[in-house]
């Protein structure tokens, strides 16, 4: 969803002066409850709450990855929280524009947090998407892609006014935060990790693996040669093991402790 080469001029812009320097308190005072979540439902609410402090009243967290099928979309989207416009949301998933967004586009590409109105060489879907976006409450958006192991992105799309998307101190703790988000999952995913690595059984890791790569259910019963339907039955039994209700969070839990290979 972005053009094939960055263009540094389409980063966020950096503040020149220490005059837009804020108190290190402002700089923390938004990560630290991520820091003490207990599970995975308490740092979402922390992390809904520190983006919300900044001035994004809407986020998503997502796992973006591109498919090679051509019977199926390019772009192969599963959320793993958020908390979006109820409206958009079925709009959107009506539309299935996850594999038109010009932010999925951009998010393969850009290296930093970006703005969506800065995403050049938008087609005439992708402007359509975009001013639907707006139409339907977010009227702005600025993106955090973390890039995974395997070609995968870890999305963070965070929407609100025009004037926080444009403050350049917020993309910092945008960032910061998105960063700190996927540290503290990593640390809760960390002390499962024993225990669950003795319950997935080698079927479990296998579809798990593919499910890390962006494989939909279709193509890793392809894959193993099983149907679609004893490979949701497999990654639904590794969700209960590895107690996780969303099987991107899933797989991304066992990616993190080595379960799975990426």
């Amino acid at each position: 969803m972005k053009d094939t080469s960055w263009d540094p001029s389409n980063e966020v812009p950096r503040p020149t002066s220490p005059a837009v320097d804020r108190p290190q308190g402002t700089v923390t005072a938004p990560m630290m409850p991520l820091a003490y979540a207990a599970d995975l439902p308490s740092l979402v609410d922390s992390f809904g709450n520190a983006a919300n402090a900044l001035g994004f009243p809407y986020f998503v967290i997502s796992r973006v990855a591109r498919t090679r099928s051509p019977c199926l979309p390019r772009t192969a989207l599963e959320v793993i929280c958020g908390d979006y416009p109820d409206d958009w949301v079925r709009h959107y998933q009506r539309r299935n524009y996850a594999s038109a967004d010009p932010v999925h586009r951009a998010a393969f590409t850009q290296p930093a947090p970006f703005r969506w109105h800065d995403i050049v060489g938008l087609s005439k879907a992708e402007h359509r998407i975009l001013d639907e976006a707006r139409e339907a409450g977010l009227p702005g958006g600025l993106s955090v892609p973390l890039h995974q192991p395997g070609g995968s992105i870890l999305l963070f799309n965070l929407a609100g006014p025009l004037e926080s998307v444009n403050d350049a101190f917020n993309a910092r703790l945008a960032y910061l935060i998105s960063t700190q988000f996927h540290f503290e999952l990593h640390r809760l995913t960390r002390a499962r990790s024993t225990k669950a690595s003795h319950f997935l059984t080698p079927r479990q890791r296998e579809c798990l693996t593919w499910v890390a790569r962006g494989k939909t259910s279709t193509e890793i019963g392809i894959i193993l040669g099983i149907s679609r339907y004893t490979v949701d039955y497999h990654i639904e039994e590794a969700m209960k093991a590895l107690n996780f209700n969303s099987r991107t969070a899933a797989a991304v839990n066992a990616t993190v402790q080595g379960l799975v290979e990426p």
